[in-house]
């Protein structure tokens, strides 16, 4: 499969937003950034971050840690769908490269498409499916798992976010300064244990207990 990415324009219009998004945690806010050369410095084909979800700025977050500012693949995000109902958060959403999921059901056709981005692009995911209210870890979807067993990525990197609760709590528009931020990535996980073993659900559950115990794990260091 030939490998794209998004080119000049959309790459400058990730820059300028990675440069707002960098007012916001490194200067109006404190973030610390541990085991960030576990991610590929120029993207790579086949690379999925799987980190746990506590806030709206956990992808964003993400982004201005580990995107490069010009990059030569696409970096994507599976998103809920309801934040593709509105013409201007959608036309966001598509801009940064997300794409829509159902949540609490088993959405074939995202799942396939998740295995196919990560052929050629970057995929952040969040194996829990929603935030977390109480900080703690949620158990992960088997629909992660078996997109994992499916697509069988290059490189699959764990990473834990805490804090970004307190700069953007839920059901609030406008971020808070001051506050403190983690991030940590991990090494790249080895699941190739499970891909031989059969093609079915409690596989899936199997391959993300492994995600969400390495998760954990990280999350007890910060």
């Amino acid at each position: 499969m030939k490998r794209t990415g998004p080119g000049f324009p959309i790459n400058l219009l990730h820059w300028i937003a990675l440069c707002l998004l960098d007012l916001l945690f490194r200067v109006l806010n404190r973030i610390e950034v541990h085991g960030r050369e576990h991610v590929p410095l120029r993207g790579g084909r086949g690379v999925l971050i799987l980190s746990n979800h506590i806030s709206a700025l956990d992808p964003f977050l993400i982004g201005i840690t580990a995107m490069p500012r010009f990059s030569p693949v696409w970096w994507r995000a599976a998103a809920k769908e309801e934040l593709f109902t509105n013409i201007f958060s959608r036309a966001l959403m598509y801009l940064i490269g997300a794409f829509p999921v159902r949540r609490r059901q088993r959405d074939i056709e995202s799942m396939d498409r998740m295995a196919e981005v990560l052929k050629t692009d970057v995929l952040v995911v969040f194996p829990e499916g929603t935030w977390s209210t109480t900080g703690e870890l949620l158990p992960g979807r088997p629909g992660v798992g078996k997109v994992i067993y499916d697509a069988r990525p290059g490189k699959i990197i764990p990473a834990a976010v805490k804090g970004t609760d307190e700069i953007l709590p839920r059901g609030a528009w406008i971020p808070r300064i001051g506050r403190r931020a983690k991030i940590i990535y991990g090494p790249p996980m080895a699941l190739g244990r499970f891909y031989d073993q059969p093609d079915d659900v409690e596989t899936s559950r199997r391959i993300v207990e492994a995600v969400m115990a390495e998760i954990g794990r990280l999350y007890a260091l910060l």
